[in-house]
Parts: C-alpha cells; sequence; structure tokens
C-alpha cells in the first residue's frame, strides 16, 4: 500500500457528533494525500459506525480495549500507525480550514523547519441566543511573540505540524497522573528542549472550538457552534469576522493588563528569572504554577473531565 504524504490522528471519545465535522473538513481539504487515524479511546457509542460509514480507503478507525480517559493514549497509539512523512493532530472538536494541510506542507518544506504550529480561531464560549443573533467571538491562539517558542503560549495540538522522525526523537507522550501541566504542553516543551527546529506561519489554519471550555459538551449530543462553522470554513468573509473579533479581544486584553491588571503584569516580569532556570532544570515554567493552584498532578485534567460531563 502506498504511503501518504501526510498522517493526520484523532483521538476521540463518544463524541460523533463533534467528529463528523472534524472528519468532513480533512475530507474537504484542498490537499489530499493524507490518511486520518481515527483512535477511540474504548468508545461505546455509535463513532465506528460513522467513521466506517465515510467508506474512505484513507481513514482507519482503532478503538482502544481500556478507556484512558484523556489524549495522551490515543495520540502515542495513532503514532504507532502512522505512515507519512508528515504528522498532524486534530481533536475531534477542531477544524481545518481547506487550505491549512497545502499551506503546512508548503511551509515546512521552504522553511526547512522541523515542527510548524500554525496560529487558530479559538471560538470564545457564547450563549445559544446570542450566537443565533451573530453575536460570537474568537480569539487568537498558538501565537508565539517574536517567532520564538513560548512555554506561556498554550499551543492546542490541531495547530501542529510536524516531521515523522520528530516524535520518535522526542518519546511518547506522558499521561496526565504523571504531570501537573496538560500532556500536549509537556510533550510539545519537550521537543523545544531537544532543540527541535520550531516555525511559526502567520496564517490561520484551524478553526478551535475546546470542549473543555464548555460545560457538559460531552453530555449534550450537539453543537450549535460546529453545525454553523462546519458549514463556513471556505466563506472568507466570516473568517475575516473572526479575524477582526480576535484582533478587538486581543487589544482589550492587553490594554487591561497594562492599565487595570498591572500586578499581574508585574508579577510575570518578575518572574521570567525563574522560568528561565526552569527550563535550565528541564521544568516546564507552569508546572509550579499549576501546582499550586490544582494540586495533585492530573487535577487540572480531572476538573476539565468533570465540568464536562465525563466524570
Amino acid at each position: 500500500m502506498r504511503k501518504p504524504q501526510v498522517s493526520i490522528i484523532t483521538a476521540t471519545y463518544n463524541s460523533s457528533h463533534l467528529l463528523r465535522h472534524a472528519i468532513q473538513s480533512v475530507l474537504n481539504s484542498e490537499y489530499q494525500d493524507w490518511e486520518l487515524i481515527v483512535v477511540g479511546d474504548c468508545c461505546t457509542d455509535d463513532t465506528e459506525e460513522l467513521v466506517r460509514a465515510y467508506s474512505d480507503s484513507r481513514i482507519f478507525f482503532y478503538n482502544l480495549k481500556k478507556n484512558s480517559g484523556q489524549q495522551a493514549t490515543p495520540n502515542n497509539f495513532g503514532l504507532t500507525k502512522a505512515r507519512g512523512e508528515f504528522i498532524a493532530f486534530l481533536n475531534q472538536d477542531d477544524l481545518f480550514y481547506p487550505d491549512h494541510l497545502s499551506k503546512c506542507v508548503q511551509e515546512i518544506e521552504s522553511s526547512g523547519a522541523d515542527f510548524l504550529i500554525v496560529p487558530g480561531l479559538k471560538i470564545i464560549t457564547t450563549k445559544k441566543e446570542d450566537f443565533e443573533k451573530g453575536k460570537y467571538r474568537a480569539d487568537l491562539c498558538s501565537v508565539h511573540p517574536d517567532g520564538k517558542f513560548s512555554t506561556n503560549v498554550f499551543s492546542v495540538a490541531s495547530t501542529w505540524f510536524f516531521k515523522k522522525e520528530i516524535a520518535q526523537k522526542i518519546g511518547a507522550w506522558k499521561v496526565e497522573k504523571e504531570l501537573y501541566v496538560t500532556p500536549s504542553q509537556e510533550w510539545i516543551f519537550r521537543a523545544f528542549q531537544a532543540g527541535i527546529k520550531f516555525h511559526f506561519p502567520s496564517w490561520v489554519g484551524v478553526i478551535v472550538i475546546l470542549s473543555g471550555e464548555r460545560k457538559n459538551s460531552y453530555v449534550i449530543k450537539s453543537s450549535f457552534e460546529h453545525e454553523f462553522f462546519s458549514q463556513k470554513l471556505d466563506d472568507p468573509e466570516l473568517k475575516a469576522k473572526l479575524l477582526e473579533q480576535a484582533a478587538i479581544f486581543a487589544y482589550k486584553f492587553v490594554q487591561d493588563q497594562f492599565f487595570f491588571q498591572p500586578k499581574v503584569l508585574l508579577k510575570r516580569v518578575i518572574g521570567l528569572p525563574f522560568d528561565w532556570v526552569l527550563k535550565k532544570l528541564k521544568i516546564h515554567p507552569t508546572a509550579p504554577r499549576f501546582r499550586s493552584v490544582w494540586g495533585k498532578k492530573g487535577n487540572l485534567i480531572r476538573k476539565v473531565r468533570k465540568d464536562t460531563g465525563l466524570d
């Protein structure tokens, strides 16, 4: 069997109502030399039937026999099955823009980088009645300042695009019970520590709709946000509106930090030397802060699971 150039890995759990939009965004990509590896975390709903119904030889489904309760285990399994030269993760609740993969392939080859982190448009949680009136908002995510990797930026896995050999160099994702930070951010921090060559494109390629920010998102088997945005991925006017909203949101945030919360800004400046020391010790700089807030390792993920209805 011919190997695809890009392997896309999607971890999922009992969320076929979200997964179908993620899969469709891949199918609608301008770039078509891919395989999609969907890994169920011991799914018990109709996820397998949904995936099989696409009848596309490039889409593979594996269902783990034991539920791990987080993305690390399914993503590690997916990496063992990937055959492509490049790897992309696509979270079950996120969407690729049609030109995302084609731009990624072109940019990683032209830049000589090992690992791309592409900006994403994160949809801010909105009440349904406001959303239906067009009052939806967005923020940019995975944007690193000055083209340099920053541990203070949460880089959503769906915005990564990297050479397969990098995964072999970094090793497996660690599970949440071993960490104060999330498994994805610890894994990418190890990539940074290993001297991986990062590159940060200046275009937006992904719509991010975080289930973890939406109460009972795993209990409510529908999403008005996914229904809307999945149908508008090729709408340049909507994308321009979201970018405009993100710019306004970012400006307000900066103004708030400088003029209304200077103590927060001061703490961050004072903390820079400590961040430097922690990096030298190969400790993620946010780990001490997360420990002080959440306590035991894995508590952040457990809180998210409770809020979304998984526990």
